[in-house]
């Protein structure tokens, strides 16, 4: 293999890491990855409902979310 060869594969198999580090895969794009499933109007209402003595359960089921989610946007994750 020449050096231009090996400094090209080099080069290319380190630009996937640095992009993973800094979080912008795509040019334009904060960041990659699913998109959130609860915004701020739904985290609002999951927290009204929960303050209102609803299960957490039963107000992600209200909102068609899954139970885990809703825990987890109620611990600020």
């Amino acid at each position: 293999m020449t050096a231009a060869r090996r400094q090209i594969r080099i080069e290319a198999s380190t630009v996937p890491r640095r992009r993973e580090a800094t979080g912008a895969m795509l040019p334009g794009k904060r960041k990659t990855g699913r998109p959130r499933v609860i915004g701020p109007a739904e985290l609002a209402t999951l927290r009204r409902l929960v303050d209102d003595g609803v299960s957490v359960t039963e107000a992600a089921r209200t909102l068609k979310i899954g139970r885990s989610t809703a825990y987890a946007a109620l611990a600020g994750r």
